[in-house]
C-alpha cells in the first residue's frame, strides 16, 4: 500500500472541534476541491467522483476521539484505500493535523496518481485550516 502524507499543519482550533467537524461527512464535503464532483453524503458515509480518475465511496473506520479519524473504502471502488486524519493536540487551541491517504495502487497508477494524491491531501488540510480558523 502506498501512502501520501500532507505536510503537518498547525490549526488554531482545539482537537475536539476539528474531530467533531470531520466526524460528519456532510462537513467533510465542504473541504473538497473543484476536481471533486457528484458529492453525496450522510453523516456516516459519502461518495464522489474525482474528475478524470474514479468514483469513490467511503465510510468511517477506526476513530479515536480527538486523535484519529479513519475513513475507508466502502462499496464498489476501483482500488482499496483509506484516509487517516491524525490530530495532535499542542495546547487547548492549537492542533497539529496530518492527512494520510493510503492506496493499494499498481506501479503504473502510482506513477500517474502520486502528484495528484499528494496535492489532494495538502489541499484538504489547508482548506480544513482555513475553514476551522474562519
Amino acid at each position: 500500500m502506498k501512502s501520501f502524507e500532507s505536510k503537518p499543519t498547525e490549526i488554531h482550533c482545539s482537537a475536539e472541534e476539528i474531530y467533531s467537524f470531520l466526524s460528519d461527512f456532510n462537513n467533510f464535503g465542504k473541504l473538497m476541491p473543484p476536481e471533486i464532483s457528484n458529492w453525496k453524503s450522510t453523516t456516516s458515509e459519502c461518495s464522489f467522483t474525482i474528475s478524470g480518475m474514479a468514483d469513490l465511496s467511503m465510510s468511517f473506520g477506526e476513530c479515536k476521539p480527538n486523535n484519529l479519524i479513519t475513513m475507508k473504502a466502502d462499496g464498489k471502488n476501483p482500488f482499496d484505500y483509506f484516509l487517516e486524519v491524525q490530530l495532535d493536540k499542542i495546547n487547548e487551541q492549537l492542533t497539529r493535523t496530518v492527512l494520510v491517504f493510503h492506496a493499494d495502487l499498481n506501479p503504473m497508477l502510482v506513477m500517474v496518481a502520486s502528484n495528484p494524491l499528494k496535492n489532494f491531501v495538502n489541499l484538504l488540510v489547508e482548506t480544513l485550516k482555513a475553514k476551522m480558523e474562519s
